[in-house]
């Protein structure tokens, strides 16, 4: 998962949004670009749909204090991911942030589409502006029923 940019043939490694960063797969994600040199900043909203210490947990797991930060915000809160963007300015972004949980969604569809939706389209205003690559998975699980 390596990212580079290139400037007169000469590689620099990138600065990366990772979206979802206290879940499983972001943690993963996060170590994996860490390890590859990255420079990452996490964002999670940390909502209790699972535990939240176990999301505490994965964030001090990560470590990495000079080339990792962690902000706690929502990206259904447009105001706070354009202030993320403008203070960190991401070169790339993983987008695996999302409300899981497919039961979940049928009982609470605004908050399924708050999160899913809104949340995503907030992240691609600041993205096209800047030009930036932009990676957005969701589990297999999401989808199904």
């Amino acid at each position: 998962m390596m990212f580079h940019r290139r400037q007169q043939g000469v590689s620099f490694l990138m600065k990366v949004l990772v979206t979802g960063a206290a879940g499983f797969i972001g943690m993963h994600t996060v170590i994996r670009l860490l390890n590859d040199g990255h420079e990452v900043i996490g964002l999670d909203n940390l909502n209790d749909y699972y535990d939240v210490n176990l999301k505490r947990a994965r964030l001090t797991h990560i470590g990495a204090p000079n080339q990792f930060s962690f902000c706690e915000g929502d990206l259904a809160d447009n105001d706070a991911v354009t202030e993320l963007f403008q203070s960190h300015r991401p070169q790339v972004v993983i987008n695996l942030a999302a409300q899981a949980g497919v039961r979940y969604s049928l009982e609470n569809p605004h908050s399924y589409i708050q999160a899913n939706v809104l949340g995503f389209t907030n992240i691609l205003k600041p993205a096209v502006i800047t030009m930036l690559k932009i990676s957005s998975f969701r589990a297999p699980r999401l989808f199904t029923g």
